[in-house]
């Protein structure tokens, strides 16, 4: 029997660096059809109750997520925690210090910008941000609107991807088995995002077996058919030599249509419905 292929477990609302407010996203997943999704907000948790809500009204089920940003041998790797208790109060403290280290950055990256005549205000970008986790896209915003660049991906390209005149590193940031930890406290499945960005695919075994990574983000919209088998692949090789059972999840990553994706939007990258629900516990969110 054909199992639904109605899931998408990673998004992005203006609670971190998307485009459309929590309620207007699950909007739009209703539209495509979509029934298990997950709200994935960078480093932020202020979108949640406003994606279930609206989720409830709307008949979808919204799983609580997170995107941490992390470093691991000098790489940013990305850690997607998913049915956490989003409300726990360490967490809540934690992920606050966070936001005012981005909001540290922002004025890092305008001075810089402005060294190579790139003229614009920390107050012309958090007009952009809706009050959520500050980004670099909210700074592209800016640019676009300042009429430094035409859409998001040229701001990258010219002005804030890593080596051009706008990047700035971030201060402090967790490490792999930190977010992991995060996570685990907090009662949630750690997940490791679009791994075929890092290059450690060897490291992920030790990833599971030290630090309790529970899973793969195998189906993404980055990920060919060449890479998700490869996850597939590794995934089981994981299961077969720790005596695991990994969660494989999956989605579209989905910001904005305008936001350099517009190949993949909103539900071009699903997950099988029968894996989205392996995600669903009951007794975590007290």
């Amino acid at each position: 029997m054909m199992t639904s292929q109605n899931s998408d477990l990673h998004m992005h609302s203006t609670a971190s660096d998307g485009g459309y407010k929590p309620s207007e996203l699950m909007v739009k997943c209703k539209k495509v059809n979509l029934e298990i999704v997950s709200l994935t907000d960078h480093d932020s948790v202020d979108g949640i109750d406003e994606a279930i809500s609206k989720g409830k009204e709307l008949g979808l089920q919204v799983i609580p997520g997170i995107e941490f940003s992390t470093k691991y041998k000098g790489k940013s790797v990305h850690i997607l925690g998913y049915q956490f208790n989003y409300k726990n109060e360490e967490l809540q403290s934690m992920l606050s210090e966070q936001k005012q280290l981005r909001r540290k950055r922002l004025d890092q990256i305008v001075d810089k910008l402005a060294r190579v005549d790139i003229m614009i205000t920390p107050e012309q970008v958090l007009k952009h941000t809706d009050g959520g986790s500050i980004g670099r896209p909210h700074v592209a915003k800016a640019l676009i609107e300042a009429g430094y660049v035409k859409d998001v991906a040229e701001a990258f390209e010219y002005y804030l991807a890593e080596g051009k005149p706008g990047y700035v590193e971030k201060d402090k940031e967790m490490t792999v088995k930190e977010a992991i930890d995060w996570i685990h406290r907090t009662n949630g499945i750690a997940i490791v995002a679009h791994p075929d960005y890092y290059g450690v695919d060897e490291d992920l075994i030790d990833w599971v077996r030290d630090w309790g990574l529970d899973g793969i983000e195998v189906y993404h919209r980055d990920h060919d058919e060449k890479a998700v088998k490869r996850y597939e692949q590794l995934a089981n090789d994981i299961d077969l030599k720790l005596g695991l059972k990994l969660y494989r999840t999956g989605g579209s990553d989905f910001h904005h249509e305008e936001y350099g994706r517009v190949r993949e939007p909103l539900g071009m990258s699903r997950l099988s419905n029968h894996l989205a629900e392996r995600l669903f516990k009951l007794d975590n969110l007290g």
